[in-house]
C-alpha cells in the first residue's frame, strides 16, 4: 500500500517549498565541495532555477526516448515510464546537474527502471537505441547506475496512477450512469503526459492524481460525476474530508493545465556553455580525468 511505502515516507513531500529547498541544497552542497577544493566560488556556477531550467529541457528528452524506444517492438509498459521519471525526478532533487549531467541521467534512470519493473534489456541490446559513441554510453551508464541507487536512498519501490486509474475507469462503467466511459482515456493520457513534467509525483498519491486525472477528462467531455465521486466512490465523508479532496484534485489539476512546454533551445544553448565550464571533470565525458577513470574501471574489469 501507498500510505505504507518508501515513496510515501521518503520521497512524497508536503508542500512545492519543500523541493525547492531539497534543489537549493543540491546546488550549495555542490558549489561547496569545489570550494573546499580549492576552486573559487567565483567560478561560473549556475543557480538553482538554472539547473532547474536544464532539468525540465531533459526531462522532454526522457518522454522522446521512452516513446521511440522499443526492444521489442512494442512500446513500452507504464511501469517502465513512470518508474523513470520518478527515479530522474529524485536524482535531481538530491544531485547537481553540474554534477551529474541530466543527458547521461536519462539513459541511467531508464535502464534501471527496465530492470525494476523486470523488463529486461541487456545493456548492449540498450545502448544500440542511442547515437554515438555506444561504448562510452555503455560505460557511462553502468558507472553512474550505482550512483543513482546510492542517491535515491535504495528506495526503488514506485506506485503509479495509471493502476488507480483503471480501478476508477472499472467503477465508471459498473456503478455510475456515465455514458462510454472509455472516451475520457484520450483526455487522461494526455493529462498524464504533462503531469511528468510538472512535481505532482512528488507531492500527492497516485490516487489523487488518478481521480484528478478522471475528473479532468470527465470535464472535457462536458460531463459530471461529482455525485458520484462523493456518494459512491467515497462514501459520502465528513465535509471536512470533501473539501480537503476537492481542493487537493484543484490544486492537481491547475498546476498541470499551467505547464506550458519545455524550456527553448535557445535558453539551453546558453545555459549548456555556463554548464560546460563548471561540470564536475570526474563525471564529464569529454574529461581527460573521466577517459582515465573509464580506462582505470574497464582494466579492473577485465582483471575480474
Amino acid at each position: 500500500m501507498f500510505s505504507n511505502s518508501s515513496q510515501k515516507k521518503y520521497w512524497t513531500f508536503s508542500n512545492p517549498e519543500q523541493i525547492t529547498q531539497y534543489r537549493e541544497n543540491a546546488n550549495k552542497n555542490y558549489i561547496n565541495s569545489l570550494a573546499s577544493c580549492g576552486k573559487s566560488v567565483k567560478d561560473c556556477f549556475l543557480t538553482a532555477e538554472e539547473e532547474l531550467t536544464i532539468v525540465k529541457y531533459y526531462e522532454n528528452c526522457l518522454k522522446d526516448f521512452l516513446l521511440h524506444f522499443k526492444p521489442r517492438k512494442e512500446p513500452l509498459p507504464k511501469d517502465v515510464k513512470g518508474t523513470a521519471f520518478h527515479f530522474y525526478k529524485r536524482f535531481f532533487l538530491v544531485s547537481s546537474v553540474m554534477d551529474y549531467h541530466p543527458k547521461e541521467m536519462v539513459m541511467t534512470c531508464i535502464y534501471l527502471a527496465c530492470k525494476i519493473c523486470e523488463y529486461v534489456v541487456p545493456i548492449d541490446v540498450f545502448v544500440r537505441s542511442i547515437e554515438g559513441n555506444q561504448k562510452l554510453v555503455k560505460n557511462i551508464i553502468l558507472d553512474q547506475e550505482m550512483e543513482l541507487l546510492y542517491r535515491m536512498g535504495f528506495k526503488l519501490n514506485i506506485f503509479l496512477p495509471h493502476r488507480s486509474i483503471e480501478g476508477l475507469m472499472i467503477d465508471l462503467r459498473t456503478r455510475s450512469n456515465l455514458q462510454k466511459p472509455e472516451r475520457l482515456y484520450d483526455h487522461i493520457n494526455r493529462f498524464l503526459g504533462s503531469m511528468w513534467f510538472t512535481d505532482i509525483c512528488l507531492l500527492y498519491s497516485p490516487a489523487l492524481i488518478a481521480l484528478a486525472a478522471v475528473m479532468h477528462a470527465v470535464s472535457r467531455c462536458r460531463e459530471n460525476i461529482d455525485n458520484f465521486v462523493i456518494y459512491t466512490l467515497l462514501g459520502c465523508p465528513p465535509e471536512s474530508i470533501q473539501n480537503g479532496i476537492i481542493a487537493t484534485v484543484r490544486d492537481i489539476r491547475s498546476t498541470v493545465m499551467r505547464y506550458k512546454g519545455p524550456p527553448t533551445i535557445e535558453e539551453i544553448t546558453e545555459l549548456e556553455k555556463k554548464l560546460a565550464i563548471c561540470r564536475n571533470p570526474m563525471n564529464n565525458p569529454t574529461s581527460k580525468v573521466f577517459k582515465q577513470r573509464m580506462m582505470e574501471y574497464a582494466l579492473e574489469s577485465y582483471g575480474q
